[in-house]
């Protein structure tokens, strides 16, 4: 018999909290599970503390080298055999009652594909924390401070300011990862954001009002996404990427998430598709939003060739690089060129 849910925990590092982490499934009100747990070959004894539970509900795989987070995290929902699948931090912890919660949530409405909860901070030695003292902030809130219910709604906010779902409050439905994927192994910032905009090309989320899993702010910055330079500029780049899920919208859905832009600042949705998603992206202003537009538009040049006098406009008068253009521009201007700008 096959489990009803699948617990996945991508683990790495964390001897001091996995423990935690496995005895707050363990103690679940609902006990229908499997947690299936890939160590990505972790430095300390993780995968010592995790053979110390005898539980046969417990599977465990160490990579011999590291492989990233989304590998170690595919690898276990490969394995798994679960129909609702979960996936934890393993310095993260489950709440009483998340597992219960959820799966009554999702039988109750089919048409919703993955359900989401609100995080409660907890530092690194387990004491509560406000969500102003945490670089999230109300960054979680978002979903009802802007009433975002279809995935229609949701896919704008994505476009325009980006994620606002706490992963390791997730329950999937398995059948919709086998149709849209699993993580992609590239990102290391924004996997599980690529995740839910392909999710919500074709399907229906909801968020929970309620605190569902335990999300620890490590000290010193050394959470994945939290504000190091390494994260931010690994973030702007992944952000692209994860734009570019845009240009495969169907022209007819995309007209729903954006018609209210459409008409509030005179865009003709007649143009071609790329061309009229190219001057939504541009309004943000943002490095990745500026890059993903422009690149849409030169896209959409290649069989629009009534759009090329827009490109070469939007092209002279857009900055994605922050080139300096008060100072130095000869020089730039001779660089492009191909000429020596040492020589005099």
């Amino acid at each position: 018999m096959h489990p009803l849910i699948s617990v996945i925990i991508p683990s790495f590092n964390h001897e001091a909290f996995i423990g935690q982490t496995i005895t707050s499934i363990l103690d679940q009100s609902c006990s229908d599970f499997e947690i299936v747990i890939t160590d990505d070959c972790s430095r300390d004894r993780t995968p010592d503390v995790i053979r110390n539970f005898s539980d046969r509900r417990i599977s465990l795989e160490v990579h011999q080298h590291n492989r990233g987070a989304s590998v170690a995290a595919n690898s276990a929902i490969r394995r798994s055999r679960g129909e609702f699948i979960c996936l934890v931090g393993s310095d993260d912890y489950f709440l009483p009652g998340k597992l219960e919660t959820q799966v009554a949530f999702l039988n109750a409405n089919p048409a919703i594909a993955a359900v989401f909860g609100m995080p409660r901070f907890i530092d690194e030695r387990g004491g509560a924390l406000l969500a102003s003292d945490t670089f999230y902030g109300d960054f979680f809130k978002a979903p009802f401070k802007q009433n975002l219910q279809s995935r229609q709604s949701w896919l704008r906010h994505f476009f325009f300011y980006g994620n606002c779902l706490c992963q390791p409050t997730a329950m999937v439905r398995r059948a919709v990862l086998d149709d849209i994927g699993l993580f992609d192994p590239r990102l290391a910032n924004l996997p599980d954001f690529d995740m839910w905009v392909r999710l919500s090309m074709k399907y229906e989320i909801h968020v929970m009002p309620e605190e569902l899993t335990a999300m620890r702010m490590l000290d010193g910055d050394r959470n994945m996404t939290a504000p190091r330079d390494d994260s931010i500029l690994r973030a702007f780049f992944e952000q692209l990427r994860v734009l570019n899920h845009y240009n495969a919208m169907p022209p007819e859905l995309a007209r729903e998430v954006f018609d209210d832009d459409l008409r509030a600042f005179g865009i003709d949705s007649n143009r071609p598709f790329g061309a009229w998603l190219a001057e939504l992206s541009l309004l943000s202003k943002r490095t990745p939003h500026t890059l993903f537009g422009l690149n849409a538009m030169f896209d959409t040049c290649a069989t629009a060739e009534e759009e090329c006098q827009r490109l070469i406009e939007l092209t002279g008068k857009n900055n994605p690089f922050n080139i300096p253009l008060s100072m130095g521009a000869k020089k730039l201007h001779n660089s492009v060129k191909g000429k020596n700008i040492s020589r005099k």
